[in-house]
């Protein structure tokens, strides 16, 4: 193909790195990522990813252009997962390891929808679809490591052929508009019992070494602390310009409880020296609840993220 000098090179990947994509292109300050979120008629956010080479001449002109199509655009800078799937799918992949640890979906589901989320972490996956979960946390896992682990439950139902809504049974089943329990996933967790949960030879149960929470808000709290301390990682790489940033994006791009303002603002609201105190406490037995720097630091100084 070919494209005039001026002519930008944009793509909707969720995951694939903008800069590598630039770096075999000739003319890489027109590449750039505009990251649109399903279902796209519904959805006003789109990432606007900044590679290292992007001109800004086409940050510039694909701002107006999503503009000018009636999106809300965020400005993140390209790594992995760039801002909402980054935050977002540590909570999604724990909800799944809270799963394999004895909690049923609809009660995991029901305390994040309680504490104020269009719909909870399981439902989303299947929403979302749980092979484009994996394909998605995988990558991040690559990057960022234990806070992302792909669950064998995930790699089961995928394997399975059960992808959530569109193959209609996932975490639930679905006919029409109504969701009921996938009873498959009883026969999972007597599988996965015996150490292989149907994924063939070699395979094995991540076997978490967690207590899964007793009530609703442990379950809510516990979640959510993943989101916020991703949320400050992000503030703290610059990945986007202002904690402000990140709210709106996680607000437009998740639905994230619009009520308790965005992870960063809830942090703020709940107590950075609590929110730092709880994720200590998590992390005694899970090192992938260990508080960002920059959390620990406000925390220590009473800094705030916001002005007032």
């Amino acid at each position: 193909m070919e494209a005039g000098p001026k002519t930008i090179i944009a793509t909707n990947t969720s995951a694939l790195p903008v800069s590598e994509l630039a770096d075999v292109t000739v003319s890489p300050e027109h590449v750039i990522g505009l990251h649109f979120f399903n279902p796209v008629n519904r959805m006003k956010l789109v990432e606007v990813v900044i590679a290292k080479e992007t001109s800004e001449e086409t940050r510039e002109r694909s701002l107006a252009f999503v503009r000018q199509i009636g999106k809300l655009p965020v400005i993140v800078r390209d790594s992995p997962g760039f801002l909402v799937n980054r935050v977002l799918f540590p909570y999604l992949l724990d909800a799944a390891e809270l799963f394999e640890a004895g909690l049923e979906p609809g009660k995991i589901d029901h305390a994040l929808v309680q504490w104020g989320l269009p719909m909870g972490p399981l439902r989303l996956i299947d929403e979302i679809g749980v092979d484009i979960a994996v394909d998605i946390g995988s990558t991040l896992e690559k990057a960022y490591g234990r806070r992302d682990h792909v669950s064998s439950v995930l790699l089961w139902l995928r394997d399975g052929q059960m992808l959530g809504r569109k193959t209609a049974a996932g975490f639930y089943k679905y006919e029409s508009k109504t969701q009921a329990p996938n009873d498959s996933l009883t026969q999972w967790r007597v599988v996965a019992g015996g150490g292989d949960p149907g994924r063939g030879e070699g395979s094995t149960k991540s076997q978490p070494a967690l207590s899964p929470p007793a009530t609703a808000d442990d379950i809510a709290l516990r979640l959510v602390l993943l989101m916020v301390n991703e949320a400050a990682r992000c503030v703290e790489e610059e990945v986007v310009a202002s904690p402000e940033d990140v709210d709106y994006g996680m607000i437009l791009g998740t639905g994230f409880a619009p009520f308790r303002g965005g992870p960063m603002r809830f942090a703020e609201h709940f107590g950075l020296k609590k929110i730092v105190g709880e994720l200590e406490r998590l992390a005694q037995s899970e090192e992938k609840f260990l508080p960002c720097e920059i959390l620990k630091k406000h925390a220590r100084d009473g800094a705030k993220f916001y002005e007032n």
